[in-house]
């Protein structure tokens, strides 16, 4: 025998919840599985049909708890993005942009990182395991394939020249 939505001990599914218990419970479904920006928790209430006059008083109270927070958002982001694939300031602040992360915080949160980490270094780590993939490559193919890779991955040309200055020029 089936039971009954009447049933006891019942969960109530998430539609079933007033609007605000449901924008609620999205929200912290979202943040369950990791750190999201109030602009990428505003796109997931706007996906399920949340209106922005129920979802904002509700990113309000998240915010005010500090479960939202874009700058620790930001440098956990950037922290992260540095240890695995590793990318220039441009290329950093181009995907905290989409992330919806204010300018403001943007740059604060990339300058105290670029005081704390060598931007060569860090070019130079980016560009290691591409290096690899060239060898045996003319120099001069080489050098424009690392530039390029370097460039798409956000690094001025400054940095790339520093970091590349040890390749042979041909």
């Amino acid at each position: 025998m089936m039971p009954t939505s009447a049933g006891k001990g019942r969960t109530p599914r998430r539609s079933d919840l007033p609007p605000e218990e449901r924008a609620r419970e999205i929200c912290l479904s979202a943040l369950e599985r990791r750190m999201r920006s109030r602009f990428e928790l505003e796109q997931a209430l706007r996906r399920k049909g949340i209106p922005t006059e129920v979802g904002d008083p509700v990113l309000d109270r998240l915010t005010a708890a500090g479960l939202v927070d874009d700058e620790a958002f930001a440098r956990a982001f950037v922290e992260s993005r540095q240890r695995s694939r590793p990318r220039g300031r441009r290329g950093l602040s181009s995907e905290l942009l989409k992330k919806g992360i204010p300018p403001a915080v943007i740059d604060r949160v990339l300058s105290d990182r670029e005081e704390e980490e060598d931007r060569v270094e860090v070019a130079r780590r980016a560009v290691a395991a591409k290096l690899r993939t060239l060898a045996g490559k003319p120099p001069a193919v080489v050098r424009q394939r690392a530039e390029q890779f370097l460039l798409r991955r956000g690094f001025d040309y400054e940095t790339i020249r520093e970091a590349l200055g040890g390749l042979d020029q041909e």
